[in-house]
């Protein structure tokens, strides 16, 4: 609803306006009134005024002089006016500066009604046009803050295979997140490997300064580079690089290079050690592969502490192309969640039906690759969420059956059947190990209490430290170095009742050579302080 200025220097035409329409039925609420321009100006001061009824003849200053004020002072409010025949070129002049509209006199109170409720109605539209303009300008911005956590989930999408993307699909989901690049883009990831923080931090802590070297790695890889850095859903951090518009990628040497000052960059600032493991360009439908390679690398390397690693060295030098969508219908997200669970008979139907149907359709070598692939991910990617690196799962000799499987139908049909058995039956037997491991983790650190650290576990069960501190997490809820803190204070905590060691030999027994960080540490996982607790404690407990 609208507020309404009547301005003529005629009184009893001013409440004759104001009293006899029926205000409220054309959407006027509040009804304002003055007897000269200079009394208007003063009014609209200070009141909101949407629409002003006035004279353009007034004595003093005219409503002409009156419009140019408002416009300057109050824009947003629509003014109609009164005028003679004599006098129409104020009207025209009227028009010119902005005016509504005018009635010629003498008029009639049911065409005032009909001028105002018309610019009550545009008020209307402008107000809606306003409100949608700040709501898109609102969610405009709110998408530009959310882009990179969309942006991040639609790589976690791509990476863990929640959904397989393919063809007119991935084209859809890239457009809606409004990614930077296409289908046919080639994405080269990095894998940023921390294996080790010198000092013993809290999970928060190490939360955050993980956020920072994600950052840091933000402003060094990405420098003038198409990119980003993401997440993925276990929490490994990935450098992804994209080519340029035309074509272009960083090469091994610059890499390299970069690579090297990040890892300067995070020893002296960051407090931790890491190693950065290069993938091969590839497709965006067909990064998976290149993902599941680089974890498999991560996990078996027990040896190159600090080391920039590239996928090909390792022998993994293929880049992948973009592979033709199968003609045949397959639900890869179906097929995963059976073959993760062990459902043998069920996956065996769907592989008969699947094949059965491409008994029906030529079969190119693309397309049988395609299906060769998809499969071969599948097992690399239910392999890792279940912590183990497929060739421990499934072989050597079927994950290089590229040359056997992709001949023919019947071959491809072969091939798969011993995958999916052997890793299924892999799965069932073995299904304790990470319980085995994560006991074994435990009982070092207890036993190794004073020293222990994350790379000495990682060693211990012949897993990277990295690989292993996601394992943990996964298997335990809880991060392996906040087991280890928890693990030192109820060890102390049991020192500090049960003897009378000093609290500083007791904390230089649990690898605290600084007394204040000890007490700083056990104040903030107990509650606390060393002494405090001893008070409370010492010869109650136990």
């Amino acid at each position: 609803m609208f507020n309404l200025l009547v301005v003529d220097d005629e009184k009893y035409a001013v409440e004759a306006i104001l009293n006899c329409i029926d205000w409220p039925s054309v959407g006027v609420t509040g009804v304002f009134s003055a007897y000269g321009a200079r009394t208007a100006m003063e009014v609209m001061s200070r009141n909101a005024v949407d629409i002003v009824v006035c004279d353009i003849e007034m004595p003093g200053s005219n409503g002409l002089e009156l419009l140019e004020w408002i416009n300057e002072h109050s824009p947003g409010s629509l003014t109609i006016f009164f005028t003679g025949h004599a006098n129409f070129a104020y009207a025209q002049q009227a028009v010119q500066l902005g005016g509504f509209d005018y009635l010629l006199k003498p008029v009639k109170h049911k065409q005032i009604a009909e001028v105002v409720s018309r610019a009550c109605e545009k008020l209307r539209q402008e107000r809606e046009q306003r409100q949608y303009a700040e709501r898109y300008e609102k969610y405009a911005r709110l998408w530009e803050t959310q882009k990179p956590l969309l942006w991040e989930k639609f790589w976690q999408d791509i990476l863990g295979a929640r959904v397989m993307m393919q063809g007119d699909r991935l084209t859809q989901a890239i457009e809606s997140y409004g990614l930077p690049i296409s289908p046919r883009t080639r994405v080269r990831p990095i894998l940023l490997s921390v294996e080790q923080f010198r000092e013993t931090f809290s999970e928060r802590d190490e939360n955050i300064l993980e956020y920072a070297l994600c950052k840091c790695a933000e402003e060094m890889f990405l420098d003038g580079r198409p990119g980003a850095v993401i997440r993925d859903a276990g929490g490994a951090p990935f450098v992804l690089l994209y080519e340029d518009e035309e074509g272009r990628e960083p090469d091994d040497r610059e890499l390299k290079s970069i690579c090297q000052a990040y890892m300067r960059a995070a020893s002296e600032y960051f407090y931790c050690r890491l190693s950065c493991y290069v993938g091969e360009p590839s497709a965006v439908g067909v990064l998976t592969e290149t993902y599941d390679a680089l974890l498999e690398m991560e996990r078996g390397n027990v040896a190159d502490g600090e080391a920039v690693l590239f996928l090909r060295e390792r022998g993994f030098g293929r880049s992948v192309p973009v592979k033709e969508q199968a003609p045949v219908h397959i639900d890869w997200a179906e097929w995963t969640v059976l073959f993760e669970s062990g459902k043998k008979a069920e996956l065996t139907e769907r592989l008969n039906a699947a094949f059965k149907e491409m008994a029906d359709s030529p079969a190119t070598g693309e397309w049988l690759e395609s299906v060769y692939h998809l499969l071969l991910h599948m097992v690399y990617h239910v392999s890792h969420r279940k912590g183990w690196s497929a060739q421990e799962v499934v072989g050597s000799k079927l994950l290089a059956g590229e040359s056997f499987a992709t001949r023919s139908p019947s071959r491809l049909k072969s091939w798969a059947e011993r995958l999916l058995a052997t890793g299924m039956d892999y799965f069932g037997q073995h299904e304790g190990d990470h319980l085995a491991n994560i006991e074994k983790v435990k009982k070092y650190v207890q036993e190794h209490i004073r020293d222990v650290n994350r790379e000495d576990l990682a060693a211990h069960v012949y897993l990277n430290s990295a690989y292993l501190s996601r394992l943990f997490k996964k298997e335990t809820g809880q991060s392996l170095m906040d087991f280890i803190i928890v693990t030192k204070m109820n060890q102390a905590k049991i020192l500090l009742t049960e003897t009378n060691e000093k609290i500083s030999d007791i904390g230089h027994s649990l690898g605290y050579e600084n007394f204040s960080y000890f007490g700083k540490a056990f104040k903030k996982t107990v509650g606390i302080t060393p002494q405090e607790y001893r008070k409370r404690y010492q010869g109650v407990i136990g």
